[in-house]
This record gives structure tokens, sequence and C-alpha cells, in this order.
């Protein structure tokens, strides 16, 4: 081979190779998973729940009412993981209890309802919590209006029903 075809060879090697070293730099690919809770910024998590076995139920997030300084919650969320989404298993806000299927529960009458607070929190390995509503200043109605929300092992799913 003489020296002009060798250097026309060796030129296009490597503007090849140069042209790959361009075209691998812009494609970059990205390995990040969408964080699911994103969508719970508005929520903080306050605690997981957990069932008999020991087996995670799924987590309990409250969005704190800001007009009040003494945990007073305009909305609470118990969600699971379920692969990239998150399932909702109970939802309590403004408008009553709802279940997993987004059915009402329980509805809350707009006339004289204040938010709800957590009652007692759980501990590990529980699979309820309570929760109690408020009056106009934050403080607790009553016993009356405490109501337990507990998982049920035979349906798996979270219901609720007035607090002993």
């Amino acid at each position: 081979m003489n020296l002009l075809k060798k250097r026309a060879v060796f030129s296009t090697i490597g503007c090849l190779l140069f042209m790959n070293c361009l075209s691998v730099g812009s494609n970059k690919v990205s390995y990040q998973t969408p964080d699911i809770f994103a969508a719970l910024k508005e929520y903080k998590q306050v605690k997981s729940l957990k069932g008999k076995a020991g087996e995670l139920l799924g987590y309990i997030y409250v969005k704190e009412n800001k007009k009040y300084t003494n945990g007073v919650l305009s909305g609470l969320l118990v969600v699971k993981k379920n692969g990239v989404k998150l399932d909702t298993l109970y939802r309590i806000d403004s408008k009553g209890l709802f279940n997993s299927k987004g059915k009402l529960e329980l509805k809350n009458e707009p006339k004289g309802y204040y938010e709800f607070k957590l009652g007692k929190k759980p501990t590990a390995n529980e699979d309820w919590f309570t929760i109690e509503f408020v009056d106009s200043k934050g403080k607790s109605f009553s016993d009356d209006n405490n109501y337990l929300i507990d998982w049920d092992a035979k349906n798996k799913a979270f219901g609720y029903e007035a607090a002993p």
C-alpha cells in the first residue's frame, strides 16, 4: 500500500473514532428511578404500619393544617409502594374517610368540621391508628368523635370503627 492510501485509511479510521466518541458523549442514559413518594411532598411520613407477622402494610402520611400549632391535620393517607406506583390504602380529608377503592365510608359534616388529629400513635408491629375530630380551636371534641382505623386481615383492607 502506498503512503497516500495508508494516510487515507488512517484518516478515515480516526474520523470514525472521533465521531463515535462524540455520539457516545451525547447519548447519556439515565439510570435514576423516579421518586414515587415525591407526589406526597405536602405530606410527611409519621409511621409505618405492620401486620401481626411483621409484614409491611403501609405508611401513614399526614398533611398538617398550618392554621393550628397543636398537630391538627387536614389530610391523612395510608400508602404502600407497589412497583413503580403508590397504592392508597386509606384516605382521610375534609370530605370524609375513604377506603382503598375510593369509596366514602364516613362522611364529614361540613358544618362544625374543623379537621382532625392523629390519636395514640401505633408502635412497632401495630396495624391500627386512631383519629380524633377537633373543634374550631383545635381541641378534641370528645371520645365520641374518635375513630379506630385498623387492618382487616381477612379482607386485606383498612376500615374504621368507633374507638373503644
